[in-house]
């Protein structure tokens, strides 16, 4: 194991501030090469917390950041799980760990390791079988259904041509998205349009796409979901919930991506429709843990979820320390005896910057869109970059050559590469 010192002292001019979340606590972040780990590094230092980080990516952003204490090299959790949990658990005895707080996908093989962490240290993630279900895209569309709540029909395919007959589903007249019941940033979803009818799409189509499927190792052990295909304006909202209860919410339109994939700016929205969602959805579901969903919202108000992800996700960029969301982790119990909700002011904004002036200008540039793709970049602060605190936007080159190396190595995307060493698919 390998301790990295944080970069900058206690001298430098980042003006962290004690905030009001209950006493300083000692809080050991992972993940910490995502940008919304930095976030929440950053917004738990404000709060007074002192904050450690654990990673397996030997760059990553919070290693660079004056918000983290210090740094540690743990295993990979995808290639090494015990080895990582028991990593985590020694750091967390030997430090005087409080609160573990993952926040990618590592967060399901340390929820399958709980019994793992010494009882002075709480854990805030739900038990594996409770992640598991949300993640894994067809059986959370039928937590959504059990609890009551308005979701697309979604049916799980276990073969390359499993999904040919649901076109003569009227379900599926205006067509269906394809995509693997564990998967990640959009960027495997195979999208067929049949508002024509299954006979309007061409012999090639369908063959190109049985093709891929098969290609891809579908299987019954390895399914994909067939989900009925939904046109309207695509929302995304980050929450917090303790045994149920909401603690923290934020929505927020997917303007502009990653291709496919992962949203690249953030604008805080209310969206009251969306939020009674989210929590009667977590109230009914008990859930504990952050928790994040996209949706589709139709012209007729009607809101409906695509998938979930049971972790943090950017959401949390919309948050400023005045907003109360180390409260909303940490000790809610105020928030929760007051029935009230840590939400972000109306029309805050935050970006990835440098994905902004890629992937974001080159949306806009092909979608005519080079006016709003302005405002918005004008509009909004860097997710990354923080004066006081420059490491981490440095240290974003780092990583990006890790992933690049990473990516060309392992026959993957950059995406993919940036996730490869801790998702989660399922495996037990």
């Amino acid at each position: 194991m390998i301790t990295e010192p944080r970069a900058g002292g206690r001298g430098d001019d980042v003006a962290w501030k004690s905030g009001s979340t209950g006493g300083s606590q000692r809080i050991l972040l992972t993940g910490g090469r995502a940008p919304a780990a930095l976030e929440l590094a950053r917004l738990l230092r404000s709060a007074g917390h002192t904050v450690f980080a654990a990673e397996s990516a030997p760059r990553h952003l919070c290693r660079a950041s004056r918000a983290v204490e210090r740094s540690f090299a743990v295993p990979a959790p995808a290639s090494d799980p015990r080895g990582f949990a028991d990593a985590l658990s020694r750091l967390a005895a030997e430090h005087r760990i409080d609160a573990l707080v993952p926040t990618c996908e590592e967060i399901f093989h340390i929820s399958r390791g709980l019994d793992r962490f010494p009882s002075g240290c709480s854990v805030l993630a739900s038990p594996l079988d409770s992640l598991d279900r949300l993640h894994h895209k067809g059986s959370f569309i039928r937590a959504a259904e059990q609890a009551g709540l308005p979701a697309p029909r979604t049916v799980s395919v276990a073969s390359p041509d499993g999904w040919l007959p649901l076109l003569a589903d009227p379900d599926f007249a205006d067509g269906l998205v394809l995509k693997p019941a564990y998967s990640r940033f959009a960027s495997r979803v195979i999208l067929i349009d049949a508002r024509g009818g299954r006979d309007a799409l061409s012999l090639s189509v369908r063959e190109a796409t049985v093709r891929r499927l098969a290609a891809s190792g579908i299987a019954p052990e390895r399914p994909w979901v067939a989900q009925k295909l939904l046109r309207g304006v695509e929302w995304c909202t980050y929450g917090v919930a303790h045994d149920g209860a909401l603690t923290a919410f934020a929505a927020y339109r997917s303007r502009f991506r990653a291709g496919r994939g992962a949203s690249i700016h953030f604008r805080a929205e209310p969206h009251p429709a969306l939020m009674d969602w989210v929590s009667r959805f977590v109230r009914h579901a008990r859930f504990t843990g952050q928790i994040a969903f996209d949706f589709m919202a139709l012209p007729d108000g009607a809101v409906y979820p695509l998938e979930c992800n049971p972790r943090a996700t950017s959401g949390i960029h919309l948050f400023t320390p005045a907003d109360g969301l180390a409260e909303a982790l940490l000790s809610p119990e105020r928030l929760i005896a007051g029935g009230t909700v840590a939400t972000p002011a109306p029309g805050a904004g935050a970006m990835l910057s440098a994905a902004m002036l890629t992937y974001g200008l080159a949306q806009a540039a092909r979608e005519r869109r080079l006016s709003e793709w302005l405002r918005a970049f004008a509009g909004s602060r860097d997710a990354v970059y923080r004066r006081g605190d420059a490491g981490p936007a440095a240290e974003q080159l780092r990583l990006y050559a890790w992933l690049r190396r990473t990516a060309a190595k392992r026959g993957v995307t950059l995406q993919e590469a940036s996730t490869i060493d801790i998702e989660w698919n399922g495996e037990r």
